[in-house]
């Protein structure tokens, strides 16, 4: 991951100017209509980049925590930040630097969100870290909460090294944590930046037994 994220930091307006390229409604059809009925509330984006969706959520009415471990590319980010985005340089699997929210004097408590979104980030993650990284997760999502995961299926890029990703490893990974997964498009969807032999399939996942 440490190759990854430099190499993000190091090239943090190229990433930024392409992120915002495309429109986080054309990415996230399927979160448009997933949240149309939903009142908002909290909201996790873990990878966050140039802060795209997380402010798309944010002008939507969502009170959003954006984690983002490439610190320039976080810089960048925070200047063209929604009021409602609170900032934070975290990565998984431990995402570490979450904040706590305090509700006495000596005691605190951690977050729970009711979506957590993680978008073109799962393939970054090594296969071994994969586990830790759900575990955590299935920690801070709301026992009523949604999380959507998007797996990028293509060649990967040294620079920014990819490891191989399924919809199986997933569900697996969510059952051994009490989730459920569901694949939204089991045919994937074309690359929204043009790349013919990029692919991606978006998993939504929820505690197991929630409706």
């Amino acid at each position: 991951m440490k190759t990854t994220i430099n190499h993000y930091s190091a090239n943090a307006e190229h990433y930024y100017s392409l992120y915002q390229s495309i429109s986080a409604s054309s990415v996230h059809g399927y979160l448009e209509q997933a949240l149309a009925n939903i009142t908002p509330s909290t909201a996790l984006d873990v990878g966050a980049g140039s802060g795209r969706d997380a402010n798309w959520l944010a002008a939507k009415g969502w009170q959003v925590t954006a984690t983002e471990p490439a610190e320039a590319l976080l810089k960048l980010a925070k200047q063209h930040s929604n009021k409602k985005v609170s900032w934070c340089n975290a990565a998984l699997p431990a995402l570490a630097n979450l904040a706590t929210v305090h509700k006495y004097k000596h005691q605190h408590q951690h977050q729970h969100f009711d979506l957590i979104l993680l978008s073109a980030v799962w393939m970054h993650l090594p296969i071994d870290d994969r586990p830790a990284a759900i575990n955590r997760l299935s920690e801070l999502l709301s026992n009523t909460g949604k999380m959507y995961i998007s797996l990028r299926f293509g060649p990967s890029d040294p620079e920014r090294p990819m490891y191989p990703v399924s919809y199986e490893e997933l569900q697996a990974l969510a059952a051994e944590n009490g989730l459920t997964a569901r694949n939204l498009n089991p045919v994937p969807s074309k690359d929204g930046l043009k790349r013919s032999d990029v692919e991606w399939v978006t998993v939504e996942l929820v505690n197991a037994g929630s409706k």
